[in-house]
């Protein structure tokens, strides 16, 4: 603070405010204080005191409101349209400023040209790399035995690749400004099928895989809840192109009232997956996305009426900072090592030395399995849940996942004598985030996969919605 020389009083009286001040505003900030009660209950609001301002607001509490912890969501849309649409839509005036905008409305006017054809939801924190997967994953064959005099030829090694969306992302939040600086990556592939590759044009071939690649990765600037075009793969059929959005908002929570003392009893974490239709789920993403609580709420209707369906529910009562997993679902057995067939071989003679036994005649062999793995199906929840010393937070940790078992790999290229290759779909995401404790939290989306080519998959046109329950005991 500056005074003018007019108003300065003696040096002791200064001396005296000076202690007084720094000693007013010297509160312990370390997390690992050594009176960790008294720097709880110093930081604990007093009974009726209104919440702080919004951190990104002028006034006196801008300090203390940048302190409440803060989620990042995330809000992925994809948009398939012809190309030529999008072309004429930049040649517009204000063309790329307006272009989200005009999405919204040709899809909301069902105009048939312009499909939502995926809506995925994250929750995070600055700082935080999280991950959503929606695939089929293909196991598909890379090595091979020689030919046999059919030039037949037989898989010894397999590899897998994922089919439908990967998106990999990491915000940092620049507190100064409100914006949001982003580094993603966004894949999306696709199976067209095998195709037959040939050493011998007269004979049969092995089958290899084509693969129709698109993934865009970049570091980008975002300011919360403006869209952000990060990615235009082409589609599989031709002159189509999907645009993809994305769209952050920071929350900042608000907790309940805090107690002096940390709480020492169990967290109750009940997770529930709901399915619903895309765009029923999409408009109500736009409505409460940052409020689990309503949305939930909304849903309830939908749940009574069919319209949405329970998938999956499960409880985890566990200790603040302990690693906790849920599983359940069927274990699918299949191999991985294999015997190739064998041709049959005669009876050869030792020659003129009778010692000298011959090679025995051999019967041609059978392909087998010489070893399995194991893949866990169904639904599975790692987490980790961390309380604030206040007891009002609680830092999550997560990843849940489901995988089902689709059938075996099916192709008019893939020889009926080759192995089974189990088809599994995969819907997950992993995340850190906070969340009040005594709330209902949505987190996130664990979509199914779309239009992925694998054994004709299919788009659903489904959404799956994860909500939390964090409870204390």
């Amino acid at each position: 603070m500056r005074h003018s020389p007019g108003t300065m009083k003696t040096h002791f009286c200064l001396f005296l405010a000076c202690v007084s001040l720094v000693s007013a505003q010297d509160k312990p900030k370390d997390p690992f204080v050594k009176d960790k009660k008294a720097a709880a209950a110093a930081a604990a609001p007093s009974p009726g005191k209104e919440p702080d301002a919004d951190p990104f607001a002028p006034g006196d509490n801008a300090a203390a409101a940048s302190e409440k912890p803060k989620n990042v969501q995330c809000l992925i849309e994809s948009f398939t349209l012809p190309q030529a649409d999008y072309a004429a839509l930049l040649d517009e005036p204000g063309g790329h400023d307006k272009l989200h905008a005009h999405l919204l409305n040709a899809v909301r006017a069902d105009s048939g040209t312009v499909r939502l054809d995926a809506c995925h939801l994250i929750t995070t924190k600055s700082g935080t790399r999280s991950t959503f997967e929606c695939t089929d994953e293909l196991i598909y064959p890379t090595e091979w035995t020689h030919a046999d005099r059919t030039g037949f030829q037989y898989p010894t090694a397999f590899e897998m690749r994922q089919m439908g969306d990967v998106f990999e992302f990491e915000p940092t939040l620049d507190p100064e400004t409100g914006s949001l600086n982003i580094t993603q990556a966004f894949k999306r592939d696709y199976f067209p099928g095998f195709r037959l590759y040939k050493a011998d044009t007269t004979l049969a071939g092995i089958p290899v895989m084509d693969v129709l690649a698109r993934s865009t990765t970049s570091s980008t600037r975002m300011l919360p809840g403006l869209p952000t075009l990060i990615a235009t793969p082409k589609t599989a059929q031709p002159g189509g192109i999907s645009l993809v959005f994305a769209t952050l908002q920071v929350i900042t929570l608000q907790a309940h009232q805090a107690t002096p003392e940390p709480r020492k009893g169990n967290l109750i974490l009940t997770a529930r997956v709901i399915s619903l239709e895309r765009m029923k789920g999409w408009e109500l993403l736009k409505k409460h996305a940052a409020d689990g609580g309503a949305c939930l709420a909304a849903l309830k209707p939908l749940l009574a009426a069919k319209e949405a369906a329970l998938e999956h529910i499960a409880t985890i009562v566990t200790q603040p900072g302990v690693r906790s997993l849920h599983e359940s679902g069927l274990v699918h057995v299949y191999g991985t090592e294999f015997s190739p067939p064998t041709e049959c071989a005669e009876l050869k003679v030792s020659g003129s030395d009778p010692n000298k036994p011959g090679a025995p005649a051999r019967p041609p062999g059978l392909a087998g399995t010489t070893a399995h793995e194991y893949r866990n199906t169904g639904f599975r929840l790692e987490i980790e849940p961390t309380a604030s010393p206040d007891g009002a937070f609680a830092d999550m940790t997560l990843a849940p996942e489901y995988v089902s078992m689709t059938g075996n790999l099916k192709d008019k290229n893939y020889n009926e004598h080759y192995p089974e290759m189990p088809l599994f779909s995969v819907q997950k995401f992993t995340a850190g985030y906070t969340q009040v404790i005594g709330t209902t939290y949505l987190i996130g989306t664990m979509n199914s996969p779309g239009d992925t080519g694998a054994n004709e998959h299919k788009d659903d046109g489904r959404m799956w919605l994860l909500f939390m329950d964090v409870d204390p005991e």
